[in-house]
């Protein structure tokens, strides 16, 4: 039970969230997340380097997409990340477990629009809650799940996107209290908030359009290539409507996270992963207006806990699954 943990524990960094579970009173186990002081530097949210390949600009007419909010514009974003995780080992079959579907409520706001079109927009988590979709879940672990993802409230920071929706980085501000595992938890919410915003091609484009960005990127501690295909299927009165496909490969490798025991080796064998989707954005606003994204993802992982002899090799299913609303 606790290697499986340990595996949701990094799958849920994969969306930007730690859980923490109760210690098993039964026994005296090594623990699954291991705290470490917080250091005092300010955390930075990294540019995106992005290389468009276009495949068709579409049909007539065309024109350039540019995103043109107000300055001053508000947006309260509601994103809820739906996760159902299976693991196996040589000796036990696929167990698939749904997680408790996760609720954030994210404020942004437009401070600053420089005259080459770059904005400038702030952002903070108002609310982070937990649904009560899982009932078969012990009491303890979903009051435990509630609390971790509560520490999510007060996050907030800064970020710059050009107009073409391709971000050249921020800050983030922490709440007060964070350690390092939090602060690895935030980073990684802020990267997921920095990619809502579909990248948009330089060249006019119209109705059919499609465009290509293949990219390495990292996924909490996992390198990986990630292949994202875009096609234009709606453009009106400044709401354009973007299907997206996506596939993410990894090669062989050793992981790391502040969130394993000291001492503790977990090497991926393989990872692989498809997903697809629909985004809605207005031009004229920062946050999409609306997004459901659905990822299905395979890995297979050698783990060796800290203080155990054996080595165990575990193999996950995982389909997530990530709604935006925004007003």
């Amino acid at each position: 039970m606790k290697r499986t943990l340990l595996i949701a524990s990094f799958l849920f960094l994969s969306t930007g969230l730690s859980m923490e579970f109760p210690p098993n009173t039964s026994k005296a186990e090594t623990p699954l997340l291991v705290q470490k002081p917080a250091d005092t530097t300010l955390p930075s949210i990294p540019s995106q380097s992005l290389d468009i390949q276009m495949v068709n600009s579409g049909a007539e007419p065309r024109q350039q997409l540019n995103l043109k909010p107000d300055l001053g514009i508000k947006q309260m974003t509601t994103m809820a990340v739906k996760m159902e995780m299976g693991t196996s080992t040589p000796d036990k079959s696929m167990n698939v477990t749904k997680v408790p579907t996760m609720i954030l409520t994210i404020e942004t706001k437009a401070t600053k629009i420089d005259t080459n079109g770059d904005i400038h927009y702030e952002f903070s988590y108002t609310k982070a809650d937990i649904a009560g979709d899982t009932p078969n879940l012990p009491p303890a672990t979903l009051d435990a799940m509630r609390n971790s993802v509560k520490k999510l409230v007060g996050l907030k920071g800064s970020l710059i996107m050009d107009s073409r929706g391709h971000h050249k980085g921020g800050d983030l501000i922490l709440p007060a209290g964070a350690d390092n595992n939090f602060k690895q938890i935030a980073q990684q919410m802020s990267k997921s908030l920095g990619q809502m915003s579909a990248p948009l091609p330089a060249e006019a484009v119209g109705k059919g359009a499609k465009w290509r960005i293949s990219s390495p990127t990292n996924a909490s501690g996992i390198e990986l290539n990630q292949i994202t295909n875009y096609e234009l299927i709606g453009l009106q009165d400044g709401v354009m409507t973007l299907s997206i496909s996506m596939e993410q490969q990894a090669k062989p490798q050793k992981l790391t996270s502040p969130q394993l025991p000291a001492g503790s080796n977990v090497t991926l064998k393989s990872f692989a992963s498809q997903g697809k989707g629909e985004v809605i954005m207005r031009l004229d606003k920062l946050i999409p207006i609306r997004s459901v994204v659905s990822m299905n993802s395979n890995s297979e992982m050698s783990v060796k806990l800290a203080g155990t002899p054996e080595e165990l090799t575990l193999k996950t299913q995982t389909l997530i699954e990530m709604t935006l609303d925004s007003k």
